[in-house]
């Protein structure tokens, strides 16, 4: 890793305290307000706030939450596999019946008491290995012979030499397992990512919408000073009346401007206080007086290639069908084990030790008396159909997997290509605007002087204000549009959160 693309990761761990912020034209804070609610109704908040309300109110982020923890349950679930195992069997058998001795012809009652006591402990091994040990005791008692009692001590080992060897085929349920609360992990980023960039979108298109809505308000009101200055102008016969026509429909068009601002605010009001989602319960009511301003980060753009890097690395999607890849090799691995035939090998190491009582037979390991038991096991399905099939469609699924992953890393590089180029284009319209906007305002200037002479005329007047406004609303829209733009491009590349000094998901 280069020190440029570290660099780019340091600068991207914090937020507002890495940002130099560039304030709106001076026209801009002389706006009128646009709402005349109480302070009671008032909701004072900046952008990281808004932010982090929005992450702990969204019910689909936490929703998001908890499937890693239920994902983590199976994790639980596929180690028991290999948990051992207790057996304990106790029994008694009282039975009465009738026998013959020799050549007597008259049969006589028989009483017989046995009894069987046992204890097993065994475990799986992710090598392939079954292991078990047992002891157990039984005796029996009757009319006719001498009881017997017998105690025994057992291991057993069986190992599969094919079919079911090594950790590669028996621990590929657990991997899956840890593969997918890792899968979860990332879509919970990519849900929270999705959620604060709708909410930083939210609250510059709120902030825009009521600077559109002051801009309209202030060119209403020039209209207005124009008819007002028109009308003297008619009164002491400097001007026919029938100038009045045109300023009156520039007023009446620039009412239904501001009309549309004002809904437009609304909107764009409702939209942000259903994404910050306060625990309140008259919270649609609360006009969000915002703190942040519009601002131009310091070094915001890296090379496109750290930025395809930054993406090759941080985004979700991308991690998720990685690990999905990973869970293929996992499902590729298990087929061909299962596609050998089965060849098990076991032994089985017994003592056994007898007496007259039952205090006598405890188990002992030192009794003369033994049994060893070894041997193979041997199982092939003849043609194996099923075990060629499930290969067969585990390379075809492997293959899948890799031209998929290989087309989104394409698509990632698309999105943030474009997206980058959208933030070049949006920053070299932030100055372009702003010069057009200060010609604007000098061309306005000049009319004004001209017709308070009698040199220019309510049309050209009106037109420098229409065309003035039209220059103050592109200079908001484009540092609004490159902020956005901004936020596109981090999220393109899974690094919105990290940049906004968020690192709980």
């Amino acid at each position: 890793m280069n020190n440029n693309f570290k660099t780019a990761v340091c600068l991207r761990n914090t937020f507002i305290p890495a940002l130099v912020i560039l304030v709106f034209h001076a026209v801009f804070s002389q706006l009128p307000a646009t709402d005349t609610t109480s302070s009671a109704d008032t909701l004072s908040i900046g952008l990281q706030q808004a932010i982090l309300l929005c992450l702990q109110n969204n019910s689909t982020v936490t929703i998001q939450r908890l499937t890693p923890d239920i994902m983590s349950t199976y994790i639980k679930e596929r180690k028991a596999a290999f948990d051992p195992q207790l057996d304990v069997t106790g029994q008694q058998t009282n039975t009465k019946s009738q026998r013959r001795l020799g050549a007597q012809p008259k049969p006589f009652p028989l009483e017989e008491k046995r009894f069987d006591v046992s204890a097993q402990v065994s475990e799986e091994l992710p090598t392939g290995t079954s292991v078990a040990v047992s002891s157990g005791m039984s005796g029996s008692t009757t009319d006719l012979y001498t009881d017997q009692y017998t105690g025994n001590l057992g291991l057993s080992v069986t190992q599969s030499l094919l079919r079911g060897f090594g950790f590669r085929a028996n621990l590929a349920d657990l991997r899956k397992a840890r593969l997918d609360v890792d899968i979860s992990r990332s879509e919970l980023k990519g849900v929270a990512e999705k959620t604060v960039s709708d909410m930083e979108k939210s609250y510059w298109d709120l902030y825009l919408a009521g600077q559109e809505t002051g801009i309209n308000q202030k060119s209403l009101e020039l209209a207005q000073q124009q008819l007002a200055e028109s009308q003297e102008r008619v009164n002491v016969g400097k001007l026919a009346e029938l100038e009045l026509a045109a300023v009156n429909a520039e007023v009446s068009a620039r009412k239904s401007a501001l009309i549309d601002a004002q809904s437009k605010y609304e909107q764009a009001r409702l939209r942000f206080l259903y994404l910050l989602n306060p625990d309140t319960g008259s919270f649609w009511s609360r006009y969000p007086a915002l703190v942040d301003k519009p601002f131009i980060p310091v070094d915001t753009l890296d090379g496109i290639g750290i930025h395809e890097e930054l993406g090759m690395k941080f985004r979700p999607d991308l991690i998720q069908a990685r690990l999905s890849l990973k869970k293929g090799d996992l499902d590729l691995a298990r087929t061909k084990n299962g596609l050998l035939p089965k060849l098990d090998f076991f032994i089985t190491l017994g003592k056994t030790s007898y007496a007259a009582s039952f205090g006598g037979a405890y188990p002992d390991l030192s009794s003369p008396y033994y049994q060893v038991n070894a041997g193979l096991n041997f199982a092939m399905p003849v043609p194996n159909r099923t075990g060629s099939a499930q290969l067969a469609r585990a390379r075809y699924s492997q293959k899948q997997q890799n031209l998929a992953v290989k087309n989104m890393e394409k698509l990632v590089q698309l999105d943030i290509r474009s997206a980058h180029i959208e933030v070049l284009r949006s920053r070299q319209q932030i100055q372009a605007t702003r010069v057009t906007r200060e010609l604007q305002e000098k061309k306005l200037a000049a009319e004004l002087e001209k017709f308070r002479v009698g040199k220019s005329t309510n049309y050209l007047v009106l037109q420098a204000q229409r065309d003035f406004t039209t220059s103050l609303l592109t200079e908001a829209r484009s540092m609004v549009a490159y902020l956005i733009a901004l936020v596109d491009l981090y999220y393109c590349e899974g690094t919105l959160l990290e940049r906004r000094g968020i690192s709980s998901f």
